[in-house]
C-alpha cells in the first residue's frame, strides 16, 4: 500500500506540475529574465503548488493508513504551512513587503512550534542546553531561517528539488521508514520539469514551504525520537552553509541581503563555466560527507559537536575552492574575502566602493 502511494504521488506531482505550467502561462504568472537571472527565456512560476498539493494528500492518507508514521501532532504541526503557500503565491504575483512576509512567517512558526511542544533541549553531545527560554528562542530563530534559506537556495535549475530529496533520504539514518520518504515523489514529479533547462520554477510558495517542513520534522524527530536537532542541522548543511555563508558575506560588504544577487556559491560555479546540472551534482557530492558524519554521530552521540566542526571545515574548504574559481563580485568588481580580513570595514569599503 505504501509503495502504491509513493508511485501515485510521483505521477500526480508530474501531472499537476504540467497543468500548473499551462495555468501560469495563461495567467501570466511568469519569471522575466533580467541581469540577475541565469535563464534567458520567460519561465512560468508556481510549480511548488504541485509539491504542496501532493504532500498534503500524502499526509492525509498516511494519517489514516499509517498513524504511527504520521501521528496527529505532526500532521497538525504541518498544516500552518498552508499560510506560507498563499503568502508565496501572492509574493510571486506582486512583491510584498519583507516585513509583512516576516510577520506571517513568524506567526506560522509560532503556531507550529506550539503544536510540536516547543524544543525542550539542544544536545551537542558533550553538553546539553536545556533552558527552555534559550532553546525555544534559538529554535524560533532557526525555524524562521530555515524558511528563508531554502527560498534563497532556489536559484538554479534543479538545485532545491535535488537537495530536498537528499535530505529526505538522509533522514532514513534516524528513522526508517518515516513520513519524509513520501515528500520525495512530491518533489520528484516537479523536478522532472524543473531540471535544466527548466520548463517551470518552484516559486516562493514551494521553496519556503519546503524549508518550513524540514524545520517541523527536525523538531519532531528530537521531541519524539530523541534525534538531536544538531544532527538535523548537519543533514541540511548543504543548503544551510551556502546560504548562511553568502548572507554573512553580504553583511560584511554592507550589501542589502534582501536584494537579488549572483553571489551564492552555486551562482558563482555556474558563472565559472559549469552547467546547472554539474553544479547540482557538485553540491550533492558534499552530502557524502554529510551522510557519513551524521551516521557516525548518530551512533556515537558524544561525537556530535566534533562531527559538526569537521563538516564545517570540509564546507569551508569547499567555499575556498569556489572563491579561487570565481571570486565574489561586489559592485561588478571581483573581491576576495581573505584580502579584506586584515582591513578595517572603512578601508575595505573605500577600496570596493561601499
Amino acid at each position: 500500500m505504501l509503495l502504491l502511494l509513493f508511485f501515485i504521488a510521483l505521477i500526480l506531482s508530474w501531472v499537476i506540475t504540467y497543468q500548473i505550467r499551462r495555468w501560469a502561462i495563461k495567467k501570466r504568472l511568469l519569471d522575466m529574465p533580467n541581469q540577475r537571472s541565469y535563464h534567458t527565456k520567460i519561465t512560468p512560476l508556481g510549480g511548488g503548488l504541485a509539491i504542496v498539493s501532493c504532500w498534503y494528500a500524502c499526509i492525509a492518507v498516511l494519517h489514516f493508513i499509517e498513524p504511527e508514521m504520521m501521528p496527529k501532532d505532526l500532521a497538525f504541526a504541518l498544516i500552518p504551512g498552508i499560510l506560507l503557500v498563499f503568502l508565496g503565491i501572492k509574493d510571486d504575483a506582486i512583491q510584498l513587503s519583507p516585513w509583512l512576509r516576516l510577520f506571517i512567517q513568524a506567526m506560522t512558526v509560532g503556531v507550529s512550534m506550539y503544536l510540536l511542544g516547543g524544543l525542550p533541549k539542544i544536545d551537542f553531545g558533550l553538553f546539553v542546553i536545556d533552558n527552555p527560554i534559550i532553546t525555544n528562542g534559538l529554535a524560533f530563530v532557526t525555524f524562521l531561517w530555515f524558511i528563508n534559506l531554502f527560498n534563497f537556495y532556489d536559484g538554479i535549475d534543479g538545485n532545491l528539488g535535488t537537495e530536498s530529496i537528499s535530505i529526505c533520504l538522509l533522514s532514513l539514518i534516524f528513522i526508517s521508514p518515516n513520513a519524509l520518504i513520501f515528500l520525495i515523489p512530491c518533489v520528484g514529479g516537479f523536478l522532472k520539469l524543473n531540471w535544466q533547462k527548466a520548463k517551470i520554477f518552484m516559486g516562493d510558495a514551494g521553496s519556503t514551504f519546503l524549508g518550513f517542513n524540514f524545520a517541523v520534522f527536525g523538531i519532531y524527530f528530537q521531541n519524539q525520537h530523541n534525534v538531536s536537532i544538531v544532527l538535523w542541522v548537519i543533514i541540511c548543511m548543504v543548503a544551510i552553509f551556502d546560504t548562511s555563508y553568502t548572507v554573512v558575506r553580504r553583511i560584511f560588504y554592507k550589501e542589502n541581503i534582501l536584494t537579488p544577487h549572483k553571489n551564492q556559491m552555486f551562482h558563482r560555479l555556474v558563472s565559472s563555466g559549469f552547467s546547472h546540472q554539474q553544479v547540482v551534482l557538485i553540491q550533492q557530492s558534499l552530502n557524502i560527507f554529510v551522510a557519513l558524519g551524521t551516521w557516525y554521530a548518530y551512533q556515537n552521540p558524544s561525537m556530535i559537536l566534533y562531527v559538526l566542526i569537521g563538516i564545517l571545515i570540509i564546507f569551508g574548504l569547499y567555499s575556498f575552492w569556489v572563491e579561487k574559481r570565481f571570486p565574489w563580485k561586489h559592485n561588478n568588481q571581483p573581491i576576495s574575502f581573505l584580502s579584506n580580513l586584515g582591513s578595517s570595514p572603512e578601508e575595505a569599503g573605500s577600496r570596493h566602493g561601499i
